[in-house]
Order: structure tokens, then C-alpha cells, then sequence
């Protein structure tokens, strides 16, 4: 339910104007809800190759959501957008080697990639507190460590 949930949420964040309240509020949705499906999965020991696969998808429903809503309001300098297009490119080959050991669509899960989307989700409050170029290269720091383990691990799951 939270996973699906997440896809909705995630969808409803594309067609609202990021500066509104639901669109917060939404987005705040959309993190609790990717915190708890997995906590809540394992605790009650309901975890499943499918539900994986779900999270995966609900994920990059809301990264898509983030891509093209909050990034393009972060003003930030071209080396940062060059230092994440090349994580981006890491990404998708470390989601290819994976997919292809696994012969479906998968995203690991390591602590690396829990910790960069967790950075993620933070960054556009961060923002609000600090200079972003600051807090982005503390996001492209982990997240260059989290697609350095999807390429270089031969098991990379926690």
C-alpha cells in the first residue's frame, strides 16, 4: 500500500505547482511513505522479489517527479549538473549490471543509496538553510560513493 501509494503521490506531483502546500505536503508523503514500506516489510516480514521491484518503480516515479519539479528550481552551478549527469550515467550502468544478474529491473538497495536518497529528499530544505551549492556537494558526494558500489560490488543489498 505505501509503495503504491508512492506512485500516486509521486504522479500527483508532476501536475501540481511546486510551490503550493499539497505539493509539499505531498512530497513529504512520498518520503515517509519510501521509509516505511520497507521498515514495515521487514518488520512484519512481508518482503517479497516483487515488492522490491515495486519500490524500484515508486522510486523512479519520484525521482522523476523531482527531476523535473524541484531540481530546475535549485539554482545551481553547470559543475554540478556535469558531476551529476556523470552519477546518473554510474546509476543507470549499476542498475544494468544489476538488472541483468537478477533478469529483471532492479535497484539496490545498499546503505550508499539509502543514505544519497535520503540526502536527496533533503536537499531542497536544505537549501532554505545554507548556500545549495554547499549541500549539493555533500548529495553528489554520497551519491558518487553509492554508484561507485553499484559498479564495483558483486552483492551490494542490506
Amino acid at each position: 500500500m505505501f509503495t503504491a501509494s508512492r506512485i500516486l503521490f509521486s504522479l500527483c506531483l508532476f501536475v501540481l505547482p511546486a510551490s503550493s502546500t499539497m505539493f509539499a505536503e505531498l512530497y513529504l508523503l512520498c518520503g515517509v511513505t519510501d521509509v516505511l514500506d520497507g521498515f514495515l516489510a521487514r518488520r512484519h516480514r512481508t518482503e517479497s522479489k516483487a515488492g522490491e521491484r515495486l519500490d524500484s518503480i515508486a522510486d523512479l516515479f519520484f525521482a522523476g517527479a523531482y527531476a523535473v519539479k524541484i531540481l530546475p528550481l535549485l539554482r545551481l552551478p553547470g559543475w554540478i549538473w556535469t558531476w551529476t549527469i556523470l552519477i546518473s550515467i554510474g546509476k543507470i550502468l549499476g542498475i544494468i549490471k544489476r538488472s541483468k544478474k537478477e533478469q529483471n529491473f532492479y535497484v539496490a538497495h545498499s546503505f550508499a543509496n539509502k543514505l544519497t536518497g535520503l540526502l536527496i529528499f533533503l536537499l531542497p530544505m536544505t537549501a532554505l538553510l545554507s548556500d545549495v551549492e554547499y549541500s549539493a556537494v555533500v548529495v553528489c558526494t554520497g551519491a558518487t560513493f553509492a554508484a561507485a558500489e553499484d559498479l564495483l560490488s558483486r552483492k551490494i543489498d542490506y
